[in-house]
């Protein structure tokens, strides 16, 4: 018997989510996979073959998410975002933390003081908001 990769190992190997996976099935740019008997997929190698055909040729270099910063490793989360802390205002139980990314865009995240505290967060420091998300709303 030929080996087996799962929806999950899939995804992991080549960087696409699961929906993307979904999707693409949806509309007939892959192959529908073999399901197994509790009906999840299960992708061949033929399967993993068309999946990256679908995806183009490989980079020379792998690309990196935020202008070749380093991607937190062991984190799910694909959005991270490197800037710098321009202000810290602390109210109570919580902090606002504002970060300025490299293009100017400033970025702020609400967070409890005692993990700002944790964190050892000072303005002027390098930091990276990871953001995570299962909606991304737009508005023209």
């Amino acid at each position: 018997m030929s080996a087996r990769w799962t929806r999950t190992q899939v995804c992991s190997l080549l960087g696409v989510s699961p929906k993307t996976l979904y999707l693409w099935e949806r509309a007939g740019k892959i192959p529908q996979p073999r399901r197994d008997r509790r009906g999840w997929r299960s992708y061949s190698g033929s399967d993993l073959a068309a999946i990256r055909r679908l995806l183009g040729p490989e980079p020379a270099e792998t690309p990196r998410p935020i202008r070749g910063a380093p991607r937190i490793e062991g984190l799910s989360a694909r959005n991270q975002l490197i800037g710098t802390i321009v202000s810290l205002r602390t109210d109570g139980l919580l902090c606002e933390v504002v970060l300025r990314l490299k293009d100017g865009q400033e970025i702020s995240a609400v967070i409890t003081d005692r993990s700002s505290r944790r964190l050892g967060l000072r303005k002027g420091q390098e930091a990276t908001a990871v953001i995570k998300a299962t909606e991304v709303m737009l508005y023209r």
